[in-house]
C-alpha cells in the first residue's frame, strides 16, 4: 500500500474516531451514559473540529494531489487525540493551525481557478479558525459553535455550488448569495446570536432559500436510484436550516431556556448529517478509495435520522428535557445503520451480467 493511501485510510479512521467519540459524549450530556474523560464538555468541538475539520481537510488534501497537504488534516486528528485525552489547552493551537492551513489549501485553489466555488470555499475554511480564535480568548463552546457551524455549512454551499454547477446561476443569482454569505459572516463576526439573532436568522433562512431554488436537487429528485435518494435528503437538509433560522428568531437562545439546542440540532444533525447522508456514497470513494455504494435500504436510516431531529425539535420547543433521550439514541441508531449498510456494500457486490 502507498503511503499516501495509508495516510488517507488512516486519517479517515481517526475522523470515524472522533466520531464515535462525539455522539458519546452528547449523550453523556444528556445523563444517558457515564461521561468519559472530557467528551460530555468537548463534544461540539470534537465533531465540529476532529470529526469535520478532519474529514473536510482529508477532501481537500486529496484533491490538492500533494504529500504536504494531508500534514492539514494530521494536525486535526492529533487535536483531536489531545482533546479526547484532556488537552484543551493544547488542542486549540492545534485546531487554529488546521484550520489556516486549509484556508492555505482553498486559497491556492482560488488562486489557480477563481470561481465562485473555490471562493466559497476560502470563505467558509476561514471560519474555521475565526472559530477557534474565539475558542482561545475565552469564550464557550456554545458560542464558538456557530462559528464552526458556519464553516460547516458554507462548505456545503460551496459543494453543492460545484455538483449543480450545470445549472449555471445567473449572475444577479450569483451576486445574490455572496450578499447572504457576507451578512451571514458578518453576523457570525458580530457574535450573533448570543448578541441578538435577526442577521444570522435573515442569512440563515436566506441561504437555505436560494439552495432550494438554485439546487439541481429540485430537478433530480423526479428521477430514481442515488439521484433521488441524494436529493430528497438534501431538501430535507435544506428545510433543517430554514428550521434553525425560525428557532433563532422564535426561540433566541440568550432568552429561551432551549432555543440554542433546537438551533444548534436542526444545523449539526437536520442539516449537516443529512448532507452527509446525500454525499457519502460518492465522497468516501473518492477520498479513501473505499467502495462504497448506494443500495435503496439505505432510505431506512435516512428516514430515521429525519425523525430523529423532528423529535429533538418538538421536544426542545415543548421543554421537555426528559425526553430528549430518545431522539438522541434515533440519530444514534440512524448513523450507525447508515455506515453498517454502507460497509456492507463493500463485502456485497452487485451481479454483473456476466453472472447472472
Amino acid at each position: 500500500m502507498k503511503l499516501t493511501s495509508f495516510l488517507r485510510i488512516a486519517l479517515a479512521v481517526s475522523a470515524a474516531a472522533s466520531l464515535v467519540a462525539g455522539l458519546t459524549g452528547g449523550l453523556a450530556r444528556l445523563g444517558v451514559v457515564a461521561p468519559i474523560g472530557d467528551v460530555a464538555d468537548m463534544h461540539g468541538a470534537i465533531m465540529a473540529s476532529g470529526f469535520f475539520g478532519t474529514l473536510i481537510s482529508l477532501e481537500r488534501a486529496v484533491a490538492d494531489g500533494r504529500l504536504v497537504a494531508l500534514l492539514v488534516p494530521a494536525m486535526s486528528a492529533a487535536g483531536a487525540v489531545l482533546l479526547l485525552c484532556g488537552y484543551a489547552e493544547a488542542t486549540a493551537p492545534l485546531f487554529l493551525i488546521a484550520g489556516l492551513g486549509l484556508t492555505t489549501l482553498t486559497a491556492l485553489a482560488t488562486w489557480k481557478l477563481p470561481t465562485l466555488f473555490t471562493g466559497l470555499m476560502t470563505a467558509a475554511a476561514a471560519l474555521w479558525p475565526l472559530g477557534t480564535i474565539f475558542w482561545m480568548s475565552g469564550k464557550t463552546l456554545a458560542e464558538v459553535g456557530y462559528v464552526w457551524l458556519g464553516f460547516l455549512i458554507l462548505t456545503v454551499v460551496a459543494e453543492r455550488i460545484e455538483l449543480s454547477r450545470l445549472l449555471r446561476p445567473t449572475l444577479a443569482a450569483r451576486g445574490l448569495l455572496v450578499v447572504l454569505v457576507a451578512l451571514f459572516a458578518l453576523a457570525l463576526g458580530l457574535g450573533q446570536p448570543w448578541n441578538g439573532s435577526f442577521l444570522l436568522s435573515l442569512s440563515l433562512a436566506g441561504i437555505a432559500l436560494w439552495l432550494l431554488k438554485e439546487d439541481i436537487a429540485l430537478r433530480t429528485v423526479r428521477t430514481h436510484g442515488f439521484a433521488r435518494f441524494s436529493a430528497l435528503l438534501l431538501i430535507c437538509g435544506y428545510g433543517w436550516l430554514i428550521v434553525a433560522a425560525a428557532s433563532l428568531s422564535l426561540l433566541p437562545p440568550g432568552e429561551a431556556v432551549y432555543g440554542h439546542d433546537a438551533a444548534i440540532h436542526a444545523i449539526a444533525v437536520g442539516f449537516i448529517l443529512s448532507m452527509v447522508f446525500a454525499h457519502a456514497p460518492i465522497i468516501l470513494p473518492a477520498v479513501t478509495g473505499a467502495p462504497v455504494r448506494y443500495v435503496p435500504i439505505l432510505y431506512v436510516p435516512a428516514a430515521l435520522l429525519q425523525v430523529a431531529i423532528g423529535l429533538r425539535v418538538t421536544f426542545d420547543a415543548m421543554e421537555a428535557t426528559e425526553r430528549l433521550y430518545c431522539p438522541a439514541w434515533l440519530t444514534i441508531a440512524a448513523i450507525v445503520t447508515y455506515v453498517a449498510l454502507l460497509l456492507g456494500t463493500m463485502a456485497i457486490r452487485p451481479r454483473t451480467a456476466a453472472s447472472v
